[in-house]
């Protein structure tokens, strides 16, 4: 990845690339499919996958208000030091209308997933932000 920040879309020259020694903290939803549709009333479960390069997950939290609120979800311990961690959680969708869940896991240091890419490099390396997907309930 760049030694240096650079702007999206810079050629970065090679020798101004250095060697990733540690992957972040990292989570992904999935299920629902994003762009379901699930009846309101009805309570949602959610499931994904957490990861760490180095040490170990704490934590997967699910927001279904855009941030505002966090929740925590149950989370399995590890196959082995380097595998993705499951976990799972239901919500309860107050109303019909889009809705969107939200994802992020935190490290045994406290470190967690940004909600915005955290810096833009030439193969995506890094990127750990929240995880996203739509929902409607109807």
């Amino acid at each position: 990845m760049p030694r240096h920040p650079v702007a999206p879309g810079t050629k970065v020259p090679a020798e101004d690339m250095v060697v990733i020694e540690a992957m972040p903290v990292k989570s992904l939803v999935t299920f629902p499919k994003s762009g379901s549709s699930h009846p309101w009333a009805e309570p949602l479960t959610v499931r994904g996958h957490a990861w760490v390069g180095e040490g170990a997950v704490a934590s997967a939290e699910v927001s279904f208000d855009f941030g505002i609120t966090w929740r925590k979800a149950e989370l399995d311990k590890p196959a082995n030091r380097y595998a993705w961690q499951q976990w799972r959680t239901t919500v309860a969708l107050r109303k019909k209308g889009y809705y969107e869940i939200w994802a992020r896991a935190v490290d045994g240091q406290g470190r967690s997933q940004p909600m915005i890419l955290p810096g833009w490099n030439p193969e995506g390396y890094l990127n750990n932000s929240c995880h996203r997907i739509a929902i409607q309930a109807v």
